[in-house]
């Protein structure tokens, strides 16, 4: 390969790399903006049914925007959980020993469900659970290390599934998928009047 052609392939991979770590930013920065926009809607929706008017360009001005939330670092990333059609399930936070999902305020999830109670609770996390707890019994994990799990509710409804402890790579992504198939389940449930 000449000195030219060298240079070219090494230019070309500069590019690349900037390229996809860009891709990276914009991907960070537009799920942030998304979970900014569902706060405010979760704010709208608590306040009021209507919309907000809309500010003149004076109180523009003098609106004073709030400061935004810090990235994670590279011990905690967070990304969108989104179903088959596109839409959001939840956002979720991973970090090294815990995964967060916040489901979407649209999806009316309840811990009796089925999809939920029977699957995600029963087959999933309480099966991980209680091998866990084999291990702990049997010496080979830590006692602390064990999976545990905590449903968090708010007027009967499921707003927040944490999970910890998961350990391996496989298990969070077992665990990604399960949350995601129960969400898109409820979510194409229609609701009843």
């Amino acid at each position: 390969m000449s000195d030219e052609s060298s240079e070219d392939v090494k230019e070309l991979a500069r590019v690349k790399e900037y390229i996809e770590r860009r891709m990276d930013e914009l991907r960070e920065e537009l799920n942030l903006l998304q979970y900014l926009v569902k706060f405010v809607d979760e704010e709208l929706a608590k306040r009021s049914f209507r919309k907000p008017p809309k500010p003149s360009a004076q109180e523009e001005k003098e609106i004073e925007i709030a400061p935004p939330r810090p990235k994670p670092g590279p011990e905690g990333r967070i990304r969108m959980l989104r179903g088959k059609d596109g839409g959001n399930l939840a956002m979720v936070t991973i970090t090294p020993n815990e995964i967060r999902f916040v489901v979407s305020p649209n999806i009316t999830l309840t811990e009796d469900m089925r999809p939920f109670s029977s699957f995600l609770v029963k087959k999933v996390l309480e099966a991980m659970k209680r091998a866990d707890e084999e291990r702990v019994n049997k010496g080979t994990l830590p006692p602390g290390h064990e999976l545990s799990y905590e449903i968090i509710r708010e007027d009967g409804r499921v707003k927040e599934i944490v999970v910890r402890n998961f350990r391996e790579e496989h298990r969070l992504r077992e665990i990604i998928n399960a949350v995601r198939w129960t969400l898109e389940t409820v979510a194409s449930k229609p609701t009843p009047p």
